[in-house]
């Protein structure tokens, strides 16, 4: 069974952003003060806070990326708002102005990342990342072969892998990733690389795109047998994760041609 962290998560994650001033009739983002903000944590609820003072320059393409974000996030049980500082704020997030540049991930009152705001992209890019923060403990991130033979090993005879390749994190392809571990991660072990190199070694023939393979270790019981590895064909988008991991979970067909009767019959 994977981490109970994710059991948290699910139960209901709040994501808040607080930034600067800014203004629009169509904002679908709820504006808090600081102090609005801060009473309203809870513990186990996640928060991904933007601090900016009033009058300050606003990070105009961030906040309307972040609106694009805000139905998707809800989705997954994620709400998102916006706090602006005041000049008489002490909190220490509503300090200079290169601290204004970040993004802070919280779980109740625990800081668990930092984000500075450009790798905040798209709406690809803020989905990626903050459910990539919050699953740690269901998607491991690997850089070596030594790595991902460790993961496998330890899988042996348990469950299943999941084990994916994408060109940078924050792409639409490392979202689908994610988002598929928001809902498999406590059934199959993520594994997820950025370095093209490990694809090369397991064997990829293709390396221009991403990748996504599903390892079959929870039926190898020899600890010297690798684990069957499927390459997922299609296109790394969550719909095609989706249709393939039940693929992945279906019965094996097994099909025996009968020479005498000349027809096959089909057992599971």
């Amino acid at each position: 069974m994977m981490s109970s962290g994710f059991s948290v998560f699910r139960a209901g994650v709040a994501l808040v952003l607080m930034c600067s001033f800014y203004k629009s009739t169509e904002d679908s983002l709820p504006e808090l003060t600081p102090q609005q903000y801060f009473s309203t944590l809870q513990p186990g609820k996640a928060s991904l806070v933007y601090f900016c003072q009033v009058g300050s320059l606003s990070n105009s393409v961030f906040l309307e990326e972040l609106k694009e974000a805000v139905k998707p996030l809800q989705d997954y049980g994620i709400s998102v708002a916006k706090v602006t500082c005041v000049e008489e704020e002490a909190s220490r997030y509503c300090g200079e102005e290169e601290g204004l540049m970040k993004a802070y991930l919280f779980r109740g009152n625990i800081l668990l990342r930092e984000f500075p705001t450009d790798i905040l992209f798209d709406v690809n890019a803020i989905i990626a990342h903050v459910l990539f923060a919050l699953l740690f403990n269901e998607v491991k991130y690997i850089t070596t072969l030594e790595d991902l033979h460790s993961i496998e090993n330890s899988l042996k005879g348990k469950s299943n892998m999941i084990f994916s390749y994408v060109e940078a994190i924050g792409t639409p392809e490392h979202r689908a990733v994610m988002e598929a571990a928001f809902v498999y991660g406590t059934s199959y072990q993520f594994a997820l690389t950025t370095e093209i190199a490990l694809l090369e070694n397991i064997g990829s023939e293709s390396i221009e795109h991403a990748h996504l393979y599903f390892f079959h270790c929870k039926l190898v019981l020899d600890l010297t047998e690798h684990c069957r590895r499927t390459l997922m064909e299609q296109p790394l988008t969550t719909l095609n994760i989706h249709v393939f991991v039940k693929t992945m979970n279906a019965p094996l067909l097994v099909c025996v041609f009968t020479l005498l009767q000349q027809r096959f019959t089909c057992e599971i």
